[in-house]
């Protein structure tokens, strides 16, 4: 009998899965981030990361965490226990990020990775445009020794059209 060795796959957006940055409340002393899968399959997020822009923090998601459809993962910053009026009760999963702040309160872009570091989804708060003309181009996530970085999508990665 051959011994079974399990693996972590890490991979990104599968067809059929569309996750989205829902929402990104930040009230005081208690903040989060809720995405939704509003795709048809799952998608595990080993190796996805939730990040905020401004703050150049990161949230690495769960190994073992599977995206169903229709799932809302509702991710947790700041110092008090979640407020669960907050119309975010269809959540199927709450985790907790950190009890420091992590969204900036004059505004952020939270960006959601896959395991690839693509840039998935984004979501401004509270206007749709809160810093620079950098801040709208593409991003990618890069992972070092020591952490993550953000930096721009390279322009040779876009795609060049032309017209005829």
């Amino acid at each position: 009998m051959s011994k079974q060795i399990s693996q972590i796959v890490r991979i990104g957006q599968l067809k059929g899965a569309k996750l989205k940055i829902k929402a990104v409340k930040n009230d005081g002393l208690q903040e989060y981030a809720a995405i939704i899968n509003r795709g048809t399959v799952v998608q595990p997020m080993s190796g996805w990361v939730l990040a905020s822009l401004r703050g150049q923090t990161f949230y690495p998601f769960p190994d073992d965490l599977m995206f169903e459809p229709g799932m809302i993962v509702k991710v947790q910053s700041g110092q008090q226990e979640p407020n669960e009026t907050n119309n975010m009760q269809d959540a199927w999963a709450n985790l907790l990020w950190t009890v420091e702040q992590v969204w900036n309160n004059r505004g952020d872009i939270a960006i959601l990775f896959d395991a690839n570091g693509l840039e998935v989804d984004r979501h401004s708060y509270p206007h749709e445009r809160v810093m620079g003309s950098s801040s709208n181009r593409r991003k990618v996530l890069v992972h070092k020794d020591d952490g993550f970085e953000i930096v721009n999508e390279s322009l040779s990665r876009v795609k060049k059209v032309t017209s005829k």
